[in-house]
Protein backbone atom coordinates (compact mmCIF):
# COMPACT_ATOMS: atom_id res chain seq x y z
CA UNK A 1 0.00 0.00 0.00
CA UNK A 2 1.57 3.16 -0.91
CA UNK A 3 1.87 5.98 1.58
CA UNK A 4 1.09 9.49 1.79
CA UNK A 5 2.69 11.36 4.15
CA UNK A 6 1.21 15.12 4.46
CA UNK A 7 3.50 17.79 6.51
CA UNK A 8 2.28 21.54 8.38
CA UNK A 9 6.08 22.96 8.93
CA UNK A 10 6.89 24.94 11.89
CA UNK A 11 7.07 28.55 12.17
CA UNK A 12 10.56 28.98 12.93
CA UNK A 13 10.62 31.99 15.20
CA UNK A 14 8.76 30.42 18.32
CA UNK A 15 9.74 33.02 20.93
CA UNK A 16 7.28 35.53 19.21
CA UNK A 17 4.30 32.24 17.94
CA UNK A 18 1.11 33.14 19.19
CA UNK A 19 -0.05 30.33 17.44
CA UNK A 20 1.75 27.04 18.87
CA UNK A 21 -0.48 24.23 19.93
CA UNK A 22 -3.83 26.13 19.22
CA UNK A 23 -4.65 24.46 16.50
CA UNK A 24 -4.07 21.79 14.60
CA UNK A 25 -4.03 21.94 10.48
CA UNK A 26 -7.61 21.16 9.55
CA UNK A 27 -7.26 21.46 5.60
CA UNK A 28 -4.63 18.19 5.75
CA UNK A 29 -7.61 16.76 7.59
CA UNK A 30 -10.20 17.65 5.00
CA UNK A 31 -7.20 16.45 2.23
CA UNK A 32 -6.50 13.33 4.24
CA UNK A 33 -10.22 12.26 3.78
CA UNK A 34 -10.34 12.64 0.01
CA UNK A 35 -7.25 10.04 -0.47
CA UNK A 36 -8.13 7.15 -1.96
CA UNK A 37 -8.48 4.01 0.28
CA UNK A 38 -5.79 1.86 -1.72
CA UNK A 39 -3.18 4.65 -0.24
CA UNK A 40 -2.21 5.10 3.82
CA UNK A 41 -2.48 8.40 4.93
CA UNK A 42 -0.25 10.24 7.61
CA UNK A 43 -0.26 13.83 9.21
CA UNK A 44 2.68 15.26 10.73
CA UNK A 45 2.15 18.55 12.43
CA UNK A 46 5.93 19.95 13.01
CA UNK A 47 3.96 22.59 15.89
CA UNK A 48 4.49 19.31 18.36
CA UNK A 49 6.35 16.63 16.70
CA UNK A 50 9.47 16.26 14.99
CA UNK A 51 9.60 14.89 11.50
CA UNK A 52 11.08 11.69 10.58
CA UNK A 53 13.15 12.39 7.62
CA UNK A 54 13.65 8.47 7.07
CA UNK A 55 10.04 7.31 7.68
CA UNK A 56 8.68 5.66 5.42
CA UNK A 57 6.93 7.67 2.38
CA UNK A 58 5.95 7.64 -1.25
CA UNK A 59 4.93 10.70 -1.39
CA UNK A 60 4.83 13.72 0.64
CA UNK A 61 2.75 16.91 0.59
CA UNK A 62 3.49 20.03 2.16
CA UNK A 63 0.91 22.49 3.48
CA UNK A 64 2.62 26.40 3.21
CA UNK A 65 1.75 29.78 4.47
CA UNK A 66 4.22 32.88 3.72
CA UNK A 67 5.59 32.29 7.44
CA UNK A 68 6.41 29.06 6.88
CA UNK A 69 7.48 28.70 3.30
CA UNK A 70 11.33 28.52 3.76
CA UNK A 71 10.82 25.61 5.98
CA UNK A 72 8.24 24.29 3.62
CA UNK A 73 11.05 24.33 1.38
CA UNK A 74 13.54 23.16 3.61
CA UNK A 75 11.57 20.13 4.28
CA UNK A 76 10.66 19.60 0.84
CA UNK A 77 14.56 19.27 0.08
CA UNK A 78 15.39 16.65 2.52
CA UNK A 79 12.54 14.22 1.27
CA UNK A 80 14.03 14.54 -2.43
CA UNK A 81 17.54 14.28 -1.84
CA UNK A 82 15.99 10.93 -0.65
CA UNK A 83 14.32 10.08 -3.30
CA UNK A 84 10.80 11.10 -2.60
CA UNK A 85 8.55 13.27 -4.40
CA UNK A 86 6.92 16.31 -2.84
CA UNK A 87 3.57 18.12 -3.32
CA UNK A 88 3.45 22.11 -2.05
CA UNK A 89 -0.02 23.60 -1.74
CA UNK A 90 -1.06 26.07 0.77
CA UNK A 91 -1.77 29.49 0.31
CA UNK A 92 1.94 30.58 0.38
CA UNK A 93 2.14 28.22 -2.63
CA UNK A 94 -1.21 28.96 -4.29
CA UNK A 95 0.34 32.74 -4.49
CA UNK A 96 3.69 32.29 -5.39
CA UNK A 97 3.43 29.03 -7.97
CA UNK A 98 6.81 29.46 -10.10
CA UNK A 99 8.43 30.23 -6.96
CA UNK A 100 7.09 27.39 -5.11
CA UNK A 101 8.22 24.97 -8.11
CA UNK A 102 11.51 25.22 -7.89
CA UNK A 103 11.75 23.48 -4.22
CA UNK A 104 8.94 20.94 -4.99
CA UNK A 105 7.67 18.29 -8.10
CA UNK A 106 4.47 19.54 -8.17
CA UNK A 107 2.07 22.74 -6.92
CA UNK A 108 -1.12 22.61 -5.84
CA UNK A 109 -3.17 25.65 -6.34
CA UNK A 110 -6.31 26.20 -3.88
CA UNK A 111 -8.92 23.74 -2.53
CA UNK A 112 -7.35 20.24 -2.62
CA UNK A 113 -9.61 18.15 -1.88
CA UNK A 114 -11.48 17.37 -5.37
CA UNK A 115 -7.84 17.22 -7.07
CA UNK A 116 -5.68 14.94 -4.85
CA UNK A 117 -7.12 12.07 -6.50
CA UNK A 118 -6.00 12.91 -9.76
CA UNK A 119 -2.60 14.21 -8.22
CA UNK A 120 -2.16 10.65 -6.43
CA UNK A 121 -3.33 9.16 -10.09
CA UNK A 122 -1.01 10.70 -11.77
CA UNK A 123 2.09 10.09 -9.38
CA UNK A 124 1.44 6.66 -9.80
CA UNK A 125 1.52 6.50 -13.55
CA UNK A 126 4.52 7.77 -13.27
CA UNK A 127 2.98 11.22 -15.26
CA UNK A 128 3.22 14.08 -12.24
CA UNK A 129 2.45 17.34 -13.50
CA UNK A 130 4.25 20.91 -12.35
CA UNK A 131 0.80 22.70 -11.56
CA UNK A 132 -2.45 21.50 -10.74
CA UNK A 133 -5.09 23.73 -9.34
CA UNK A 134 -8.42 22.83 -7.43
CA UNK A 135 -12.06 22.74 -8.37
CA UNK A 136 -13.88 25.60 -6.20
CA UNK A 137 -17.16 23.47 -5.87
CA UNK A 138 -19.68 24.02 -3.13
CA UNK A 139 -18.99 22.98 0.30
CA UNK A 140 -22.26 20.58 0.72
CA UNK A 141 -21.41 16.99 0.99
CA UNK A 142 -18.06 18.07 1.94
CA UNK A 143 -16.64 14.82 3.68
CA UNK A 144 -15.34 15.19 7.63
CA UNK A 145 -11.95 15.90 7.91
CA UNK A 146 -9.93 13.14 9.58
CA UNK A 147 -9.49 14.24 12.93
CA UNK A 148 -8.15 10.78 13.90
CA UNK A 149 -5.17 11.41 12.79
CA UNK A 150 -4.08 14.33 14.30
CA UNK A 151 -2.63 13.87 17.87
CA UNK A 152 -3.47 15.55 21.40
CA UNK A 153 -1.79 18.09 22.44
CA UNK A 154 -4.23 21.19 20.83
CA UNK A 155 -5.77 23.67 22.63
CA UNK A 156 -8.50 24.17 20.63
CA UNK A 157 -10.81 22.07 18.38
CA UNK A 158 -10.86 23.77 14.93
CA UNK A 159 -13.90 23.66 12.71
CA UNK A 160 -14.52 25.17 9.45
CA UNK A 161 -18.12 26.40 8.19
CA UNK A 162 -17.27 28.52 5.09
CA UNK A 163 -14.62 29.52 3.08
CA UNK A 164 -13.50 32.84 1.86
CA UNK A 165 -14.80 36.29 3.17
CA UNK A 166 -17.34 38.63 1.98
CA UNK A 167 -15.15 40.95 2.14
CA UNK A 168 -11.85 41.70 0.68
CA UNK A 169 -9.46 43.84 2.57
CA UNK A 170 -6.43 45.13 0.84
CA UNK A 171 -4.03 43.42 3.46
CA UNK A 172 -5.68 39.98 3.84
CA UNK A 173 -5.26 37.05 0.91
CA UNK A 174 -8.41 35.03 1.44
CA UNK A 175 -10.75 36.90 -1.12
CA UNK A 176 -7.80 35.82 -3.92
CA UNK A 177 -6.82 32.44 -2.49
CA UNK A 178 -10.91 31.74 -2.76
CA UNK A 179 -11.06 33.44 -6.27
CA UNK A 180 -13.46 36.04 -4.31
CA UNK A 181 -16.28 33.37 -3.27
CA UNK A 182 -17.54 33.14 -0.07
CA UNK A 183 -19.16 29.66 0.38
CA UNK A 184 -20.77 28.27 3.06
CA UNK A 185 -21.91 24.81 4.72
CA UNK A 186 -25.36 24.05 5.51
CA UNK A 187 -26.23 24.36 9.22
CA UNK A 188 -27.77 20.54 8.65
CA UNK A 189 -24.08 19.29 7.79
CA UNK A 190 -21.98 21.75 10.41
CA UNK A 191 -24.00 20.26 13.42
CA UNK A 192 -23.46 16.50 12.20
CA UNK A 193 -20.07 17.35 12.44
CA UNK A 194 -20.48 19.18 16.12
CA UNK A 195 -22.10 16.39 17.13
CA UNK A 196 -19.51 13.39 16.00
CA UNK A 197 -16.35 15.80 17.28
CA UNK A 198 -14.01 13.90 19.05
CA UNK A 199 -14.01 14.13 22.99
CA UNK A 200 -11.80 15.92 24.81
CA UNK A 201 -11.78 19.55 23.99
CA UNK A 202 -13.76 22.24 26.09
CA UNK A 203 -13.80 24.65 23.03
CA UNK A 204 -14.15 24.77 19.56
CA UNK A 205 -12.80 27.38 17.63
CA UNK A 206 -14.10 28.39 14.20
CA UNK A 207 -12.02 28.41 11.60
CA UNK A 208 -14.02 30.81 9.32
CA UNK A 209 -12.51 34.36 8.18
CA UNK A 210 -15.91 35.15 9.23
CA UNK A 211 -18.42 32.97 10.31
CA UNK A 212 -21.06 36.03 11.28
CA UNK A 213 -20.92 37.04 6.89
CA UNK A 214 -22.63 40.14 5.73
CA UNK A 215 -25.97 39.50 3.65
CA UNK A 216 -29.21 38.60 5.48
CA UNK A 217 -28.86 34.77 4.53
CA UNK A 218 -25.31 34.54 5.98
CA UNK A 219 -26.58 36.03 8.93
CA UNK A 220 -29.83 33.77 9.12
CA UNK A 221 -27.09 30.99 9.13
CA UNK A 222 -24.77 31.90 11.28
CA UNK A 223 -28.81 32.73 13.85
CA UNK A 224 -29.75 29.05 12.73
CA UNK A 225 -26.64 27.22 13.37
CA UNK A 226 -26.61 29.02 17.33
CA UNK A 227 -30.28 27.75 17.77
CA UNK A 228 -29.48 24.78 17.09
CA UNK A 229 -25.76 24.38 18.97
CA UNK A 230 -28.45 25.42 22.19
CA UNK A 231 -30.45 22.88 21.56
CA UNK A 232 -28.17 20.33 21.59
CA UNK A 233 -26.74 21.78 24.70
CA UNK A 234 -29.77 21.09 26.17
CA UNK A 235 -29.92 17.84 25.10
CA UNK A 236 -26.51 17.14 26.31
CA UNK A 237 -25.48 15.90 23.10
CA UNK A 238 -22.40 18.16 22.14
CA UNK A 239 -18.60 16.99 23.71
CA UNK A 240 -17.48 21.15 23.71
CA UNK A 241 -18.76 23.95 26.36
CA UNK A 242 -17.46 27.15 24.37
CA UNK A 243 -16.65 27.82 20.84
CA UNK A 244 -14.87 30.95 19.73
CA UNK A 245 -14.86 32.88 16.50
CA UNK A 246 -14.18 35.20 13.92
CA UNK A 247 -16.86 38.02 12.72
CA UNK A 248 -16.67 41.68 11.66
CA UNK A 249 -18.15 44.27 13.70
CA UNK A 250 -21.68 44.15 12.15
CA UNK A 251 -21.87 41.35 14.42
CA UNK A 252 -21.45 43.03 17.79
CA UNK A 253 -24.50 45.36 16.86
CA UNK A 254 -26.76 42.41 16.13
CA UNK A 255 -28.55 42.19 19.45
CA UNK A 256 -29.99 38.71 18.82
CA UNK A 257 -27.14 37.25 17.25
CA UNK A 258 -25.14 37.63 20.27
CA UNK A 259 -27.74 36.73 22.86
CA UNK A 260 -27.81 33.49 20.54
CA UNK A 261 -24.42 33.18 20.43
CA UNK A 262 -23.80 33.45 23.97
CA UNK A 263 -26.68 30.69 25.03
CA UNK A 264 -24.62 28.67 22.22
CA UNK A 265 -21.24 28.90 24.06
CA UNK A 266 -20.03 31.48 22.69
CA UNK A 267 -16.80 32.84 24.72
CA UNK A 268 -14.13 34.78 22.80
CA UNK A 269 -14.72 36.80 19.05
CA UNK A 270 -11.99 38.00 17.02
CA UNK A 271 -12.93 41.60 15.36
CA UNK A 272 -10.92 43.29 13.13
CA UNK A 273 -11.32 46.64 13.97
CA UNK A 274 -7.79 47.69 12.28
CA UNK A 275 -7.77 51.62 13.25
CA UNK A 276 -9.19 54.42 14.47
CA UNK A 277 -8.16 56.41 11.83
CA UNK A 278 -10.82 56.74 8.77
CA UNK A 279 -8.65 57.59 6.05
CA UNK A 280 -6.34 54.60 7.33
CA UNK A 281 -9.50 52.18 6.96
CA UNK A 282 -10.49 53.81 3.33
CA UNK A 283 -7.34 52.31 2.18
CA UNK A 284 -7.49 48.61 3.51
CA UNK A 285 -11.00 49.32 2.34
CA UNK A 286 -12.54 48.78 5.87
CA UNK A 287 -15.96 49.92 4.41
CA UNK A 288 -17.94 48.22 7.33
CA UNK A 289 -15.82 49.72 9.76
CA UNK A 290 -16.49 53.39 8.24
CA UNK A 291 -20.07 52.27 8.24
CA UNK A 292 -20.44 51.95 11.41
CA UNK A 293 -17.54 54.40 12.27
CA UNK A 294 -14.56 54.59 15.31
CA UNK A 295 -17.07 56.16 17.35
CA UNK A 296 -19.11 52.91 17.51
CA UNK A 297 -15.82 50.91 18.51
CA UNK A 298 -16.38 51.12 22.44
CA UNK A 299 -20.47 50.46 22.46
CA UNK A 300 -19.86 47.38 20.21
CA UNK A 301 -17.09 45.58 22.63
CA UNK A 302 -19.51 46.26 25.70
CA UNK A 303 -22.52 44.77 23.81
CA UNK A 304 -20.36 41.75 23.38
CA UNK A 305 -18.99 41.83 26.84
CA UNK A 306 -22.05 42.23 28.40
CA UNK A 307 -23.57 38.69 26.91
CA UNK A 308 -20.07 36.95 28.73
CA UNK A 309 -18.02 37.49 25.44
CA UNK A 310 -14.90 38.15 25.18
CA UNK A 311 -13.31 40.39 22.82
CA UNK A 312 -10.31 40.47 21.21
CA UNK A 313 -9.30 43.88 18.74
CA UNK A 314 -7.32 43.63 15.81
CA UNK A 315 -5.50 46.43 14.94
CA UNK A 316 -3.34 47.28 12.40
CA UNK A 317 -0.97 50.08 11.85
CA UNK A 318 1.82 51.60 9.36
CA UNK A 319 -0.95 52.63 6.81
CA UNK A 320 0.19 55.59 4.41
CA UNK A 321 -2.35 57.96 6.17
CA UNK A 322 -0.88 56.71 9.58
CA UNK A 323 1.01 59.77 11.08
CA UNK A 324 2.16 60.11 14.42
CA UNK A 325 -0.45 62.08 15.67
CA UNK A 326 -2.57 58.80 14.68
CA UNK A 327 0.10 56.21 16.59
CA UNK A 328 -0.62 58.42 19.78
CA UNK A 329 -4.39 58.93 19.70
CA UNK A 330 -4.66 55.43 18.56
CA UNK A 331 -2.79 54.81 21.69
CA UNK A 332 -4.86 56.69 23.77
CA UNK A 333 -7.64 54.34 22.50
CA UNK A 334 -6.00 51.33 23.39
CA UNK A 335 -6.16 52.37 26.83
CA UNK A 336 -9.53 53.29 27.00
CA UNK A 337 -11.19 50.63 25.15
CA UNK A 338 -12.04 47.49 26.75
CA UNK A 339 -10.19 44.76 24.67
CA UNK A 340 -9.81 41.51 26.56
CA UNK A 341 -7.41 40.54 24.05
CA UNK A 342 -5.22 42.85 21.47
CA UNK A 343 -3.61 41.77 18.48
CA UNK A 344 -1.52 44.82 17.36
CA UNK A 345 0.55 44.50 14.36
CA UNK A 346 2.36 46.60 11.82
CA UNK A 347 0.71 46.48 7.99
CA UNK A 348 2.28 43.43 6.34
CA UNK A 349 2.36 43.34 2.85
CA UNK A 350 1.36 39.12 2.31
CA UNK A 351 2.02 37.85 -1.71
CA UNK A 352 -1.34 37.81 -2.73
CA UNK A 353 -3.01 40.66 -1.42
CA UNK A 354 -3.54 44.20 -3.35
CA UNK A 355 -1.17 45.54 -0.52
CA UNK A 356 1.64 43.86 -2.10
CA UNK A 357 0.71 44.11 -5.33
CA UNK A 358 0.37 47.90 -4.89
CA UNK A 359 3.79 48.70 -2.99
CA UNK A 360 5.47 46.11 -5.30
CA UNK A 361 4.58 48.25 -8.04
CA UNK A 362 5.21 51.87 -6.18
CA UNK A 363 8.79 49.96 -5.67
CA UNK A 364 8.46 50.39 -1.88
CA UNK A 365 8.45 46.84 -0.82
CA UNK A 366 11.69 46.05 1.33
CA UNK A 367 11.50 42.35 0.26
CA UNK A 368 13.25 41.66 -2.98
CA UNK A 369 14.93 38.26 -2.41
CA UNK A 370 12.75 35.75 -2.65
CA UNK A 371 12.43 33.59 -0.88
CA UNK A 372 15.13 34.21 1.39
CA UNK A 373 13.29 37.55 2.09
CA UNK A 374 10.59 35.48 3.44
CA UNK A 375 12.36 34.90 6.42
CA UNK A 376 12.71 38.66 7.34
CA UNK A 377 8.77 38.33 7.59
CA UNK A 378 8.73 35.42 9.59
CA UNK A 379 11.15 36.14 11.94
CA UNK A 380 9.39 39.54 13.21
CA UNK A 381 5.82 39.29 11.89
CA UNK A 382 4.25 41.33 14.15
CA UNK A 383 6.19 44.58 14.37
CA UNK A 384 8.76 44.20 11.10
CA UNK A 385 8.34 46.76 8.46
CA UNK A 386 8.74 44.99 5.21
CA UNK A 387 8.04 48.52 3.21
CA UNK A 388 9.05 51.96 3.27
CA UNK A 389 6.32 53.93 5.15
CA UNK A 390 5.18 57.50 3.89
CA UNK A 391 4.55 59.15 7.13
CA UNK A 392 6.49 57.57 9.85
CA UNK A 393 9.91 56.30 10.01
CA UNK A 394 10.52 52.60 10.58
CA UNK A 395 12.30 52.79 13.57
CA UNK A 396 9.63 54.92 15.64
CA UNK A 397 7.02 52.84 13.94
CA UNK A 398 8.38 49.31 15.21
CA UNK A 399 9.26 50.98 18.71
CA UNK A 400 5.53 52.48 18.98
CA UNK A 401 3.96 48.70 18.62
CA UNK A 402 6.50 47.38 20.92
CA UNK A 403 6.28 49.85 23.87
CA UNK A 404 2.18 50.27 23.35
CA UNK A 405 1.70 46.05 22.97
CA UNK A 406 3.89 46.14 26.45
CA UNK A 407 1.65 48.90 28.06
CA UNK A 408 -1.67 46.74 27.12
CA UNK A 409 -0.10 43.70 28.78
CA UNK A 410 1.03 45.03 31.59
CA UNK A 411 0.88 42.15 34.24
CA UNK A 412 -1.07 44.37 36.65
CA UNK A 413 -3.59 44.92 33.33
CA UNK A 414 -3.20 41.48 32.89
CA UNK A 415 -4.66 40.49 36.06
CA UNK A 416 -7.33 42.82 35.69
CA UNK A 417 -8.65 41.09 32.81
CA UNK A 418 -8.25 38.12 34.25
CA UNK A 419 -10.79 38.85 37.24
CA UNK A 420 -13.35 40.72 34.50
CA UNK A 421 -13.15 37.54 32.71
CA UNK A 422 -13.99 35.49 35.71
CA UNK A 423 -17.12 38.12 36.43
CA UNK A 424 -18.11 38.21 33.03
CA UNK A 425 -18.35 34.39 32.03
CA UNK A 426 -18.22 32.68 35.54
CA UNK A 427 -15.75 30.43 34.66
CA UNK A 428 -12.32 29.82 36.17
CA UNK A 429 -11.02 28.10 33.06
CA UNK A 430 -12.12 30.74 31.15
CA UNK A 431 -10.20 33.35 32.86
CA UNK A 432 -6.95 31.45 32.97
CA UNK A 433 -7.33 30.49 29.41
CA UNK A 434 -7.27 34.52 29.00
CA UNK A 435 -4.51 35.09 31.62
CA UNK A 436 -2.27 32.70 29.60
CA UNK A 437 -3.29 34.46 25.92
CA UNK A 438 -2.23 37.66 28.09
CA UNK A 439 0.95 36.61 28.56
CA UNK A 440 2.08 34.97 25.56
CA UNK A 441 1.06 38.15 23.59
CA UNK A 442 3.06 39.60 25.87
CA UNK A 443 6.08 37.53 25.45
CA UNK A 444 5.82 38.40 21.90
CA UNK A 445 6.39 42.04 21.92
CA UNK A 446 8.83 42.07 24.54
CA UNK A 447 10.96 39.32 22.46
CA UNK A 448 10.51 41.20 18.88
CA UNK A 449 13.00 43.15 17.98
CA UNK A 450 13.17 46.82 17.06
Amino acid sequence: MPRLVLIQPQWQNREVDRNIRTLYPLGLGYLAAYVPVHWDVAIVDEQIEKIDFNMKADLVGITTTTLTANRAYEISAEFRKRGIKVITGGVHASMCVDEASRFCDAVCVGDGEYIIGKILDDFERGSLKKVYTGELKGLQGLKRPRHDLFRKGYSFMPVSTSRGCPFNCNFCVINRFYRGKYRTRDVDDVMEELLGLPKGYDIVFFTDGNIYGYSKNEIDRFKELCRRMIAARNEGRLSFKYFTCYVSVNALADDEALELASQAGCAMVFVGFESINPESLKEMNKTLNLKFGVDSYAGLVANAQKRKILVTGEMIVGNDSDTLDVLRRTGDFLKAINFDLLRLQIMQPIPGTKLYESLKEEGRLLLKDFPEDWKKMEKDFIMGVHFIPRNLKIHELKKWVRDTGLEFYSPLRIMSRAIKALVHTKNPKMALVTVAMNYKSRKSYANAEI
